[in-house]
């Protein structure tokens, strides 16, 4: 992976999007959002948002997923991208008023670090647990965490396609009024551009 900003270079996934800065608030983790876009603005290909993606995109969503505490995902993503269960030292904490996790479900509810959750985001973010949470979307969900003024850090993937057809944004819902967000890198590897953004001091 090459990073084009803030100083070109070689770097590995680790080194780009290295976690140190992180940091818990007293009464919530770290939240980062991580999702994937086409460069005209679609998050998913019939249906996932997986078959955007390239290797050092699933390498960076995977870097990112593993280095949570707390995984924080909607319902239909987690049916979508077919999701399992979740290493004992993680936790998965999923937004659905039905609790259907779809083909998986069965052992995702079985599983002792699954948790269900319906409600105001405002009330779940305060029940996560650990120092680092990653919002894995869908859009509804982090449309509502960004109106609440809940992400910290957005780590947002463009893949070189252009697929015109319908496709929901990367996040959507009431309005989420913020002073624009620093721009903390931009990487890039086989045509796919990887940006992070932090929040404005």
């Amino acid at each position: 992976m090459r990073m084009l900003l803030p100083s070109p270079r070689e770097v590995t996934i680790a080194e780009a999007y290295d976690g140190s800065h992180r940091r818990a608030y007293t009464d919530r983790p770290w939240i980062v959002m991580s999702m994937i876009s086409t460069a005209d603005g679609a998050i998913a290909l019939e249906g996932s948002s997986a078959l955007l993606g390239g290797p050092a995109d699933r390498d960076v969503f995977l870097f990112l997923h593993r280095s949570a505490d707390t995984v924080f995902v909607g319902a239909e993503t987690v049916r979508a991208d077919n999701y399992s269960p979740l290493p004992s030292h993680q936790r998965l904490v999923v937004m659905s008023a039905s609790g259907d996790l779809g083909r998986n479900s069965e052992a995702l509810l079985a599983a002792p670090n699954t948790r269900v959750v319906a409600g105001d985001v405002r009330d779940v973010v305060a029940t996560l647990e650990g120092d680092v949470c990653v919002l894995e979307g869908g859009p509804t969900l982090n449309g509502q965490m960004l109106a609440a003024d809940l992400v910290d850090e957005v780590c947002l993937t463009i893949a070189p396609r252009f697929i015109a057809g319908r496709s929901d944004r990367a996040a959507e819902g009431a309005w989420a009024m913020r002073e624009p967000w620093h721009l903390a890198h931009v990487c890039e590897d086989d045509g796919f551009v990887f940006l992070r953004y932090l929040r404005s001091a």
